[in-house]
């Protein structure tokens, strides 16, 4: 396919993962990437124009609602089939996303849908949109890898202390400060490789979701570099197939949380066996290549678009 792909270029950012995904459709198909970033860009350009710029294209892919709003004209265009990919989704919060998303679907007019977890696919369903399809969050398995480094880092937590979006997380930095106050990091993710490096040095890395229990893509980030992850339940991991005590392990409350890290500091073995289960899953099965194919099959079947 030839696919115009409109986003921002992220890879120098903190949050490169998701660049890093949008790099590998241009691994399987004929890419041009436009948006902030990327040679030839300029803001307010008409879309349209830059379709007849490039000869026509067969898709044309958008994704996530910021870095999608301000590019002008994709609904002007009824000639190619277009999608978008939602990341950001949540009818029932006060932060007026769904209004914005539904302002931008309106406008943009797009043929389908995918959402990166299961809760913005039953949402807009539940909302009227038929044509929309799971696409998981997925990892570049090359960059998100196991190093040979020490473990020298007993916990590794990596939080934005949002109240709003997440409530716990100010409650679990609480407890671990009061209960584990030696070797142990709190931190934003950080730049690119030193990130993966913080990751590997760690015994014990913790996440808590967001009020939605969405499972976020540091479950892929962690899991692929072959570390130990603790993690509040998340919504549908079972049909994503991970398993809890295999794949990673669950926490119910800051007691069960502070207890589960005191064993398993205790049991690297048992760590270990955990983590590398882990890390062949998501190697395996969530990895970007394979999620760039599921959405192609998906693309080819309900469009038509070879």
């Amino acid at each position: 396919m030839k696919i115009l792909l409109l986003s921002p270029n992220q890879i120098e950012r903190r949050n490169w993962t998701h660049q890093l995904f949008r790099n590998e459709f241009s691994k399987q198909h004929q890419v041009i990437y436009y948006g902030e970033g990327f040679p030839g860009y300029n803001p307010g350009d008409y879309i349209p124009d830059i379709v007849k710029r490039h000869g026509g294209f067969d898709l044309i892919l958008t994704y996530g609602l910021r870095y999608t709003e301000p590019f002008l004209g994709i609904g002007d265009i009824t000639d190619i089939p277009k999608a978008h990919i939602v990341v950001d989704y949540f009818p029932d919060s006060t932060g007026g996303v769904w209004q914005r998303n539904h302002n931008l679907f309106e406008r943009d007019k797009y043929n389908i849908y995918f959402g990166v977890v299961g809760r913005i696919v039953r949402d807009m369903k539940a909302n009227g949109y038929s044509n929309v399809h799971l696409l998981p969050f997925s990892i570049d398995t090359n960059i998100y890898k196991k190093i040979d480094i020490p473990k020298d880092i007993h916990i590794f937590a990596v939080f934005t202390k949002r109240s709003d979006t997440y409530p716990n997380r100010h409650l679990v930095h609480r407890m671990l400060l009061k209960n584990f106050r030696h070797n142990i990091v709190f931190t934003r993710k950080i730049q690119h490789e030193a990130y993966i490096k913080m990751i590997n040095r760690s015994c014990v890395c913790i996440t808590s979701n967001n009020k939605f229990k969405s499972l976020s893509i540091k479950y892929t980030e962690i899991m692929s570099c072959g570390s130990f992850l603790l993690a509040d339940e998340p919504e549908d991991y079972k049909e994503l197939g991970y398993q809890n005590f295999k794949h990673f392990v669950i926490y119910e409350g800051l007691e069960d949380l502070s207890n589960k890290i005191k064993f398993f500091l205790k049991h690297p073995e048992q760590r270990e066996t955990i983590a590398k289960q882990g890390m062949g899953l998501v190697r395996e099965f969530h990895n970007n290549s394979i999620r760039v194919k599921q959405f192609t099959d998906i693309i080819n079947k309900e469009l038509g678009v070879k």
